[in-house]
């Protein structure tokens, strides 16, 4: 039989977070307790008045297509937000579009943009979507390297090393995943410089932007001078409003780049289901108050998990401003770090992710996810500090 599998798909590699996933699964169906620190989504529930909202727009009959660029009243708050909090102006008409999550966001963005051959920027370590993403579209991913002596934040002569003329687009991502880093107003204006300069498209996702620590700011790279007429701004409900299940996520861009991406969208996903856009337009327009009170809750977790990182003999770990990461080197054990996972998932049942998934930058670190209970945190320390002594 002749291999029916299209070539774009050679390179395209099953997720390594998912692989997790899945063995996770299976112990837990064999009966096993995992903790599981290694899903990128929070552990809380999605809140009362968004679901409601939701149940009586189903109730009312809100069952049937909506525009190929979403709900207007969605859009409408959508552009509220990115003006009030982002100081952006987007025209809600044309110049947003909701997508099936932040990832078909991205999907979007790099099939609407790219060409075959186009080269596109990512600093690694890296969420892999983003990679995938370009490859499927046919571009050629440069990686720079974060470095943690630099706190994982991208090294702007690196970048303008890394441009050359094929280079068409620029990926940003802050506060970051899965360092926790966040990238400050000087270093995003001299990405811009880069950007102008060399007439680049910037795509930057902003889906942890409401998850931050210490008075830190995430400033939205499209608010600066002359940016957003080659920005595209990625953002959602997933991890602010533990709404990841929702599958709810928008891009807002010009209305020139808004005009190529609509058409990979409606031949693609279509639109997004009705009734759950009006819940997320409810998320932005009502009270704020779970947003804080679950980043209040993270930030207790990430002091206790940084200091109980510190406490773990061969761990050393960047503070993380940002997201609900942790990022720890584990290159003083010499073992790799998806070998580190599997151990540590075996022996200890704690479901971590290995850093090499987020590109060879990551190797030597692991990725611990702190949207899990405090107890839980606790007791994975100790379950991995018993499994480590048998090495």
């Amino acid at each position: 039989m002749k291999n029916w599998e299209a070539e774009r798909l050679k390179e395209i590699h099953f997720s390594g977070i998912r692989r997790v996933f899945e063995k996770v699964s299976r112990l837990e169906q064999a009966g096993e307790k995992v903790i599981n620190l290694s899903i990128g989504r929070p552990d809380f529930d999605t809140p009362v008045h968004i679901k409601n909202a939701t149940k009586k727009a189903l109730d009312s009959g809100m069952v049937h297509y909506a525009s190929n660029y979403g709900l207007l009243e969605l859009r409408e708050a959508i552009a509220e937000k990115l003006k009030r909090e982002n100081d952006i102006s987007y025209d809600p008409g044309d110049e947003i579009i909701v997508t099936v999550g932040a990832n078909e966001a991205i999907f979007l963005a790099m099939f609407a943009c790219l060409n075959p051959g186009d080269e596109i920027i990512l600093p690694e370590p890296a969420w892999s979507h983003y990679f995938h993403c370009a490859r499927m579209a046919g571009a050629k991913p440069i990686s720079i390297p974060l470095r943690e002596e630099n706190e994982f934040k991208i090294d702007t002569d690196e970048l303008a090393r890394a441009i050359t003329p094929k280079t068409k687009m620029i990926v940003i991502n802050s506060p970051h995943n899965p360092t926790g880093s966040v990238l400050e107003k000087e270093k995003l204006e001299k990405i811009a410089e880069l950007a102008e300069k060399h007439d680049l498209l910037v795509l930057s996702d902003e889906i942890y932007e409401k998850i931050i620590y210490d008075g830190t700011k995430a400033l939205s790279f499209a608010s600066l001078p002359n940016m957003k007429e080659r920005t595209l701004t990625i953002n959602g409900f997933s991890k602010a409003y533990a709404m990841d299940g929702w599958r709810l996520g928008y891009v807002a861009a010009p209305k020139h780049l808004v005009h190529s991406l609509i058409r990979v969208h409606q031949y693609t996903a279509v639109c997004v289901a009705t009734f759950a856009q009006v819940g997320a337009a409810v998320a932005y327009r009502e009270s704020q108050n779970c947003v804080r009170d679950m980043v209040e809750e993270f930030g207790k977790r990430r002091k206790y998990l940084l200091s109980a990182l510190e406490g773990i003999e061969g761990f050393t770990c960047v503070n993380p401003q940002g997201a609900f990461y942790a990022f720890p080197s584990i290159k003083a054990l010499e073992m790799s770090s998806i070998k580190m996972t599997d151990f540590l998932l075996d022996e200890a049942k704690v479901a971590l992710i290995p850093g090499s998934e987020f590109g060879q930058q990551g190797e030597g670190y692991l990725r611990f996810a702190y949207s899990n209970s405090l107890d839980n945190i606790k007791e994975a320390i100790e379950r991995i500090k018993l499994a480590l002594k048998k090495l």
